[in-house]
């Protein structure tokens, strides 16, 4: 680790920090309306990920299919935290329910189920070829391969801490406390804010190494 992984991991320690803070220092209500949709957190998450975006094109090269593809799942996420998901159908194209439930014309929901697959085949692929480098070409020991690791492990965190309050509420019947939903929210849109800047980084530091999303060329 140099100098500027440092500094990277000095900025999301007290990053960390700062989330553990808020909870404390501000009332329930400003708590809640920060970590919301509509709060600073998921506004700037919009930024990070087009910015995330832009670096992988800038970034990588060669600039081949692997890099369109993370820098398109970028967009996509960023357009995700946009709510561009239910922007134009009767509800988010990622539910089930929208399809099975949901009133909406046929059509529409042809469009939307070919859409949403399109994305999950892209998402699917960016794991893979993440997983690939990760795990078969040993990029984990690289700059950029640790960051990216450590990019998705990130992301997963916060989606599990997203669903967490639900399921033991719906499938165990346990209510947390007030106080530990705030810190919930908090950390769970507050990790996912992180993501795109890990990954960010660790496409900066790829040219620095030969590897990176060569899917082992």
């Amino acid at each position: 680790m140099n100098s500027a992984d440092r500094v990277v991991v000095v900025v999301f320690v007290l990053y960390v920090a700062l989330l553990a803070v808020l909870p404390l220092a501000m009332s329930p209500q400003d708590v809640s309306w920060t970590f919301s949709e509509e709060g600073v957190f998921e506004r700037a998450s919009i930024v990070a990920w087009i910015a995330a975006a832009a670096v992988v094109m800038l970034r990588i090269r060669p600039l081949e299919a692997r890099a369109w593809a993370f820098a398109a799942l970028y967009l996509v996420f960023a357009a995700r935290e946009a709510d561009w998901h239910k922007a134009f159908t009767a509800d988010s194209i990622f539910k089930t329910a929208y399809y099975r439930r949901t009133p909406a014309p046929f059509e529409e929901k042809l469009i939307a189920g070919i859409v949403a697959l399109a994305l999950l085949l892209l998402f699917v692929y960016v794991i893979y070829v993440s997983m690939r480098f990760l795990v078969r070409e040993r990029g984990w020991r690289s700059r950029a391969g640790a960051w990216l690791a450590f990019g998705l492990a990130l992301l997963f965190v916060g989606k599990a801490v997203d669903r967490a309050p639900a399921i033991l509420e719906v499938d165990y019947g346990i209510v947390l406390p007030a106080m530990l939903k705030l810190y919930t929210s908090a950390f769970e849109e507050g990790l996912e804010s992180f993501v795109p800047v890990i990954l960010a980084w660790s496409a900066w530091v790829s040219q620095h190494e030969r590897r990176y999303l060569s899917g082992g060329r």
